[in-house]
């Protein structure tokens, strides 16, 4: 080792150095102004030395390198010396630099388009007005069809043969709740459907008087081709009572409800009477001798004569207002 102040070899482990007898068990104090580190290690090196006492490496200071050179281009300058002037200032940091377009500006007041920037021009709102106009006046025009009221009726119009479904006939039309064409082209209003249901009504109670006469004599006597077709009218008087039923059924509100409820009681009796002209039809259609079975063939009728009296006592006092 050396000694810190005369810079002498001194060997390991003496205390004190043989040369200056300076104290070597006492750490010697740098200023820290004065020191350096030694960058191979990081020990603390005194000034002056030329290598690190602890690593031993080189503290001597390369030389520079040598300056890089530059290639001199003959650059044409563009535009402004804005960022030569930059350049040149030393070499500051922190200088922006400014860069120019290289395509002139134009004024805008000169622009024949300046003003249609900001709004559409006349002629677009006009166009976009009419396409508007086009598209919902066609589409409530297809909704509408005004040139075609029957366009959205939902109701059969067709004729069609019922005499299967309950009803004898052809109907030409299905007709709504509060009216029916009559035979003509002109709707009925409530009031005059329930006093031609209730003149309907007087018919075919007509038509039940002559069914049960006829029960009477054809009935027990008639050949069998003329009981069948006893019974067939019968049948026939009965759907028509019922789709006459559900009619007047129809027609109810607040302003007819008791015309409308004094026509479906007349309806009901007629019905139930015709139900039973019908048991004792087809009772004299099946018998080899009807005039054997009289009693089993007229008894329901005797019981429904009831209905019959029911009918004609109340049919004047229920007839409707025109």
């Amino acid at each position: 080792m050396r000694c810190p102040s005369c810079g002498a070899q001194v060997p390991d482990g003496a205390l004190t150095c043989p040369s200056c007898r300076s104290s070597l068990d006492v750490t010697r104090k740098i200023s820290i102004s004065d020191a350096t580190w030694c960058p191979s290690c990081g020990a603390l090196v005194g000034p002056g030395a030329s290598e690190c006492p602890k690593c031993g490496a080189s503290l001597v200071a390369d030389e520079p390198l040598s300056a890089r050179s530059v290639r001199d281009l003959d650059l044409p300058e563009i535009g402004n010396t804005g960022v030569m002037d930059a350049l040149s200032e030393e070499g500051r940091t922190g200088v922006m630099t400014r860069i120019e377009s290289a395509i002139p500006p134009v004024d805008d007041a000169s622009l024949p388009t300046r003003r249609v920037d900001r709004m559409p021009r006349t002629r677009a709102l006009a166009l976009a007005g009419l396409l508007a106009l086009v598209v919902v006046g066609g589409a409530a025009l297809l909704i509408t069809h005004p040139w075609d009221p029957e366009a959205n009726r939902i109701s059969a119009t067709t004729p069609a043969d019922t005499s299967m479904q309950g009803f004898p006939g052809l109907l030409e039309s299905l007709t709504g709740q509060d009216k029916q064409t009559g035979q003509g082209s002109e709707t009925q209003s409530s009031a005059e459907l329930l006093v031609q249901y209730h003149g309907e009504l007087g018919d075919l109670s007509e038509r039940a008087d002559a069914s049960e006469e006829s029960l009477g004599d054809v009935g027990l006597t008639g050949s069998a081709e003329e009981r069948a077709q006893g019974l067939e009218d019968v049948r026939a008087l009965s759907i028509e009572v019922s789709n006459l039923i559900e009619s007047i059924g129809g027609l109810e509100s607040s302003d007819n409800a008791d015309e409308v409820q004094h026509l479906l009681t007349l309806g009901n009796w007629l019905r139930n009477r015709c139900d039973a002209l019908e048991d004792g039809w087809s009772r004299s259609a099946e018998a080899d001798r009807p005039a054997d079975e009289r009693d089993s063939i007229l008894a329901d009728v005797s019981a429904s004569a009831e209905y019959a009296s029911f009918f004609s006592e109340n049919y004047d006092d229920w007839t409707p207002a025109a």
